[in-house]
C-alpha cells in the first residue's frame, strides 16, 4: 500500500502573478522477493506512477517528477487559474482512486510565496479536507520561506555548521591541522553549500553569518588565531565560502549556457549578440528587475 504526501505552495514573480506547485509523495513499493525489492522497488514504481504526467497534456499545467516527488504549478494571473489549479488538484485525486493509492491528507500543505504581505485569500482542498496554509517548507533539504529570503535556512545551516564543527574539534584528541581541515571541509563546508546557487544571499548580515562557521573553526586551530580570517585561508589552502559560492553560481551558469544540464537558457539569460565591441560571444544582459537578489544575481554573473 503506497500513501501520497501531496502540497501545494504557491510563488511570485510579480506583484499580482503566483506559481502554486502541487507536490505529491510517494511511499516506496514493496516487492514480493526481498532480495530483489532494494533492486526493482524503485524502477517498478517509477513505471507504475508514470502515467501521471498524462493526466496535464492538454493544460498549462506543468509537471516535474524527482524520485517519488511530482509537483505541478501554473501562473496564477486571474480567477480562473485558481479553478484550473483546484480542477488539477481533483485530477489527481481522482487517479490516486483510480489505481488504489490513498492521499495522505494530513501531509498535505499549502505554502503561499509572495512579496505582498495580504494573506491568502484562497483555499483549496483535497477530497472535502482543505489544505492547511504554512509559512516554511523543505524542500529536497532546502527550507523555503514564503518571501524567498531563505533567512530560515540559512539560520538552520549556520546553528547545524557551528555544532558539526564544535563536534569535530572536541572527538580529535590531535590536534593536527591538516587532519582538522580535512574533517572541516569532509563533514561542514557540504552541508553549508547544498544548493548554494538557489539560495546564496544578498544581504551582507547573511553573508557574514555564513562565513562565521569557517572563520571560528579556523581561529581555533593551533598556531594561526593572531592571523587575520584572510590570512588563515591562505596558508590552509581554502577560499572564502562567499568566493566558493560565486565560483558555484558561475558554473552553473556555464552549464546551462552550453546546454551541459537540462535547463533552458532561454528561461535564466539574455545574451547579447552585438559583436561590435571587443570581448567574447556569450555576454550577458543583464535585464530590469523589480526585485534586488535577481538584480545582484544577475550583476555578479555578467562582470
Amino acid at each position: 500500500m503506497c500513501s501520497i504526501r501531496l502540497s501545494v505552495r504557491s510563488y511570485a514573480t510579480s506583484g499580482t502573478s503566483y506559481y502554486p506547485i502541487v507536490l505529491l509523495r510517494f511511499a516506496r513499493l514493496l516487492v514480493v522477493y526481498r532480495r530483489v525489492a532494494y533492486v526493482l522497488g524503485p524502477i517498478l514504481f517509477l513505471i507504475y506512477i508514470n502515467d501521471i504526467v498524462d493526466l496535464f497534456s492538454n493544460s498549462d499545467v506543468s509537471t516535474k517528477l524527482f524520485a517519488d516527488d511530482i509537483k505541478i504549478y501554473l501562473e496564477l494571473t486571474s480567477e480562473a487559474d485558481y479553478s484550473t489549479l483546484q480542477k488539477s488538484i481533483n485530477r489527481i485525486f481522482d487517479w490516486s482512486k483510480t489505481w488504489q493509492l490513498k492521499l495522505a491528507n494530513d501531509k498535505c500543505q499549502h505554502h503561499h510565496i509572495s512579496l505582498s504581505t495580504a494573506a491568502c485569500c484562497n483555499a483549496y482542498f483535497v477530497s472535502d479536507a482543505k489544505l492547511p496554509i504554512v509559512q516554511n517548507v523543505r524542500d529536497l533539504g532546502v527550507l523555503v520561506d514564503n518571501r524567498l529570503t531563505f533567512r530560515d535556512h540559512i539560520n538552520s545551516i549556520v546553528f547545524r555548521g557551528h555544532v558539526r564543527a564544535m563536534q569535530i574539534w572536541r572527538c580529535f584528541l590531535c590536534k593536527d591541522v591538516e587532519n582538522l581541515i580535512r574533517a572541516y571541509t569532509t563533514y561542514v563546508r557540504p552541508m553549508l553549500e547544498y544548493c548554494s546557487p538557489v539560495w546564496s544571499p544578498v544581504p551582507v548580515s547573511l553573508i557574514n553569518q555564513l562565513e562565521s562557521v569557517q572563520r571560528r573553526f579556523t581561529k581555533r586551530l593551533p598556531g594561526l588565531r593572531s592571523l587575520t580570517y584572510d590570512k588563515r585561508c591562505a596558508r590552509l589552502g581554502i577560499n572564502r565560502l562567499e568566493l566558493r559560492r560565486l565560483h558555484a553560481d558561475l558554473t552553473l551558469c556555464y552549464k546551462i549556457i552550453h546546454g551541459c544540464v537540462l535547463l533552458s537558457c532561454d528561461r535564466f539569460f539574455t545574451i547579447v549578440y552585438d559583436h561590435t565591441t571587443r570581448g567574447h560571444s556569450l555576454k550577458l544582459f543583464v535585464t530590469s528587475s523589480r526585485v534586488n537578489c535577481r538584480f545582484f544575481r544577475c550583476a555578479e554573473l555578467t562582470t
